[in-house]
């Protein structure tokens, strides 16, 4: 018996909701909208946003109903564009059609959850390209006109990484592993980029054997320009016996690799040494917020809630300050380093020079008690770099913060 799919767009365009007036002063707060006007829920889970031009896209899903959709507003009026649920639409509930990680190029958002991918044209809000793999799961990593996914079969210990271009989404395998022994395989965090003008990629290979209880990790460097491996690393160091704390996300600042799980760690891009790791304990890297290298320090905030600048090129730690849990992706702007807290439900702003703690804002709408009680900073932040506007949520609103 045959099935067949029937995919109709739901698009909204221009429909205006009028920033809300503050009934008292909220400190720094500039403008806010409902984002779940019309929909069954009170609160909304939601990834971090994406500013294109003089788009602000927002990934959203009703926590009551699971619908996930997304929609771009225009970032100066808030005016929504238009709305886009067509993965909701086919497969139904849990297949809100964009995860953790999302990607924008040339008028393009290319987005994936599992084992669905998608490319939206962002001036219409309509659908270009849909790839629906059989089984696996994946997450989407752009760079220029690439993406890249990491893939493992279901029911299997096999492990790919693929690429394909924005424009139609047709995957390609670049990377693939097989289990040979009692170590299950998993390739994680591939992060693309260019060095001396020639593209490169890297990634995390995990080997895990549950009856052991141990975890072994490798830092790998592919050439995209020639296709083929270049180096594997030794064993990515630990202070648990098992191997547990990393892997970390790859993040590619002049000729180092740098890293971050319980330790940040340094590789040299030329040969895969290591070039120094510092233990911290708990984690530094989560799906939403990643360290960040910026002007010859790596940033990464901690979850046992404290952010912690390092030199990049010695390890050397420049300031240690107290922050929050669960926080969104560190995003630095003006010389300032800024953060939300889902844990604490506070936006901070710290000097990225010195630590010192500039911000300390409260979530606008909380409650300590009543319906609103849990109206907290979502663990979600962009900044323009054009006009420094920030834009986060309290899973319920849209919050737009101007600081300077």
């Amino acid at each position: 018996m045959k099935y067949f799919i029937l995919l109709i767009p739901i698009l909204f365009f221009s429909c205006s909701i009028q920033p809300e007036e503050l009934e008292e002063q909220k400190p720094f707060l500039k403008k806010f909208i409902p984002i779940l006007d019309g929909k069954k829920g009170d609160w909304a889970n939601l990834e971090t946003p994406i500013i294109f031009e003089d788009k602000l896209i927002y990934f959203i899903t009703d926590t009551e109903s699971a619908e996930g959709w997304i929609t771009a507003y225009d970032k100066e009026s808030l005016d929504i564009l238009w709305t886009w649920n067509d993965a909701f639409e086919t497969y139904g509930a849990g297949a809100q059609g964009f995860g953790v990680d999302s990607y924008a190029y040339d008028g393009i958002l290319c987005i994936t959850q599992s084992n669905l991918t998608y490319g939206i044209d962002i001036a219409t809000g309509k659908t270009l390209w849909h790839q629906r793999a059989d089984s696996g799961y994946s997450s989407v990593k752009g760079f220029e006109d690439q993406i890249f996914k990491v893939t493992w079969e279901e029911f299997t210990s096999d492990a790919s990484i693929r690429k394909a271009s924005v424009y139609d989404g047709t995957w390609e395998e670049i990377v693939s592993i097989q289990q040979i022994d009692s170590f299950h395989v998993r390739y994680f965090n591939p992060v693309a980029f260019n060095s001396a003008g020639d593209e490169y990629l890297s990634f995390v290979l995990q080997k895990t054997n549950n009856e052991l209880n141990r975890k072994i990790n490798f830092l790998n460097l592919y050439s995209l320009t020639s296709n083929e491996l270049i180096w594997t690393s030794d064993t990515i160091p630990t202070n648990a016996s098992n191997g547990n704390g990393a892997p970390g996300v790859v993040t590619f600042y002049y000729g180092q690799l740098l890293l971050g799980s319980k330790a940040l760690y340094s590789y040299n891009f030329e040969d895969g040494s290591l070039e120094w790791w510092k233990y911290y304990g708990n984690s530094f890297s989560s799906l939403t917020n990643l360290p960040v290298a910026h002007n010859g320090k790596l940033y990464a905030n901690n979850e046992s809630h404290f952010l912690v600048a390092v030199d990049v090129h010695t390890g050397e730690e420049l300031f240690n300050v107290g922050s929050g849990g669960s926080c969104s992706q560190i995003q630095i702007y003006n010389g300032n380093v800024y953060e939300t807290s889902w844990a604490t439900s506070k936006f901070l702003g710290f000097d990225a020079n010195t630590g010192k703690k500039l911000y300390d804002i409260d979530s606008p709408f909380a409650e300590r008690f009543g319906e609103n009680e849990f109206l907290r900073f979502e663990h979600i932040l962009a900044i323009d770099p054009d006009t420094g506007l920030a834009y986060t949520s309290d899973s319920k609103h849209l919050l737009v913060y101007e600081f300077e």
